[in-house]
């Protein structure tokens, strides 16, 4: 046997070269990853536009009392001056009780859950001394007191807002005085928005995002019992809703006709029924469960990160699924190129690499086609259809090159299997690990049983001695 027959007949040889076009292969299944990855990229600008024009992801804070007072600092002159500081007193008691209409909005070929919101709150501020905050009445502004409610997007806002205050109808107006406590607020999206409405007593500040009434006079005084508020609140958004636990004891009722939440954030629902037809759940939040105490001094403590809420979410997520797939890319084309090898040696018929690399360009097709069809139908009738359609196109290949019915169809039954075996991956993702793991050692076995006795040696010569002569 001279050199150039064993490179042509060395099956040593031939198993190196078909593992090589196995992994060149890798190149075209990346690139199908960077499609995926660019169409939902389109699908989040989708989700981004929509979102834009009917309400950002809603994050809502508040009430909270704000009272301006006068400290004197020294400056860099050495000259004594006064700069204005706020406290700040949360509501010894919230309750919080919205319904959530969700519709579905589309743009192009791409679905976006929005929703329109009805929101109740009611609840009590307790009577505070200011002086345990070591702060002396004389220096403090009550005139200019004001109540405030952050919202993420105040786009969403579909009415007017007013509000009870001990029995006094309140009219709210844009601006927000202060962001020691409602600040920007980073949504999922990346957008950053100016968290805020504020009840002002004096002055419209109409600069920030928020807005603004006048409280009465007395504030400082209340009744003996406190300060008691409600006040309804009309809100579009989009996807998701959360709400920050401000109250010494936080109540919060959430009620929608959407089936499949996602209840995020830093608190789970104490109580949760989820069905076909919509969801209710309810939390009991306590300021021992939270990081920030009820009162406090300029812009100490960041209140959004306990906020807690559900997102809506559309159950099927194609590109999320196809990109996991993709990850079994390798797994099936080796597997495939297995079966033609041993039908190759077995059936002493020689098969071109040009004919290996034919069939794995097909399964890598079984990407594109699976992205594209599932933007359309859902991920399930697309990898339905992708499947039947490889399976069907490398069966029939294989019928004509191998010339062997039987073997085409045994390399149909295993690329069925293949592709079952990834779907239940995708569909078990907290078992996918573990099944994958006991699967691929059992596809492992098998491959060393059926091939225990082969004399890969004989392979080898008698694929020679067969082979056409010049």
């Amino acid at each position: 046997m001279n050199n150039m027959d064993w490179v042509r007949y060395s099956v040593t040889f031939r198993i190196a070269i078909i593992g090589i076009l196995a992994l060149l292969l890798l190149i075209p299944v990346s690139m199908v990853e960077d499609l995926i990855y660019e169409r939902e990229r389109v699908s989040e600008e989708a989700v981004s536009e929509v979102s834009q024009k009917w309400g950002e992801p809603q994050v809502v804070a508040g009430p909270v009392l704000s009272v301006p007072y006068k400290k004197y600092i020294t400056n860099e002159k050495g000259e004594r001056v006064s700069v204005t500081q706020y406290v700040h007193f949360l509501p010894q008691e919230l309750s919080i009780n919205s319904v959530v209409e969700p519709q579905i909005r589309s743009r192009g070929i791409f679905d976006v859950v929005v929703y329109s919101s009805e929101i109740d709150f009611s609840g009590k501020f307790a009577q505070s001394d200011i002086r345990d905050l070591g702060i002396e009445d004389i220096k403090v502004d009550w005139d200019n007191a004001f109540i405030s409610l952050g919202i993420s997007d105040v786009r969403g806002i579909q009415d007017n807002v007013k509000i009870d205050w001990n029995g006094d109808e309140l009219q709210f107006k844009p601006g927000i005085q202060t962001d020691d406590v409602l600040r920007n607020v980073i949504q999922s999206g990346g957008r950053a928005d100016t968290v805020g409405l504020a009840i002002d007593k004096k002055t419209n500040l109409g600069q920030n995002s928020g807005i603004s009434a006048r409280l009465p006079e007395g504030v400082e005084e209340g009744n003996g019992f406190g300060h008691t508020f409600s006040f309804k609140l009309n809100l579009n958004g989009s996807q998701e809703i959360q709400f920050v636990p401000v109250g010494r004891t936080t109540e919060v009722a959430l009620k929608s006709s959407w089936g499949s939440p996602s209840f995020n954030g830093a608190f789970l629902p104490d109580m949760r029924t989820v069905g076909d037809d919509g969801f209710e759940a309810s939390w009991k939040i306590f300021d021992l469960n939270r990081g920030y105490p009820q009162s406090w001094i300029g812009d100490t403590h960041n209140i959004y990160s306990s906020a807690f809420g559900a997102k809506l979410l559309i159950t099927v997520d194609g590109y999320k699924k196809a990109t996991r797939s993709v990850k079994y890319a390798l797994l099936i084309i080796a597997l495939t190129f297995l079966v033609f090898f041993f039908a190759e040696a077995f059936n002493k018929k020689r098969i071109h690499l040009i004919q290996y690399i034919l069939v794995g360009l097909s399964m890598v097709l079984f990407y594109a086609l699976l992205v594209s069809i599932s933007e359309i139908t859902g991920f399930g009738w697309a990898y339905f259809i992708s499947s039947v359609a490889t399976i069907s196109l490398i069966v029939l290949y294989s019928k004509s090159v191998l010339a062997n019915t039987k073997m085409a169809l045994t390399q149909g039954l295993i690329l069925t299997f293949l592709y079952l075996f990834v779907y239940i991956i995708l569909q078990l993702e907290d078992y996918a690990l573990l099944i994958g793991s006991v699967l691929l050692f059992s596809i492992l076995a098998v491959v060393m049983y059926l091939s225990r006795r082969v004399d890969w040696y004989a392979i080898g010569s008698n694929t020679q001695k067969d082979a056409p002569r010049r």
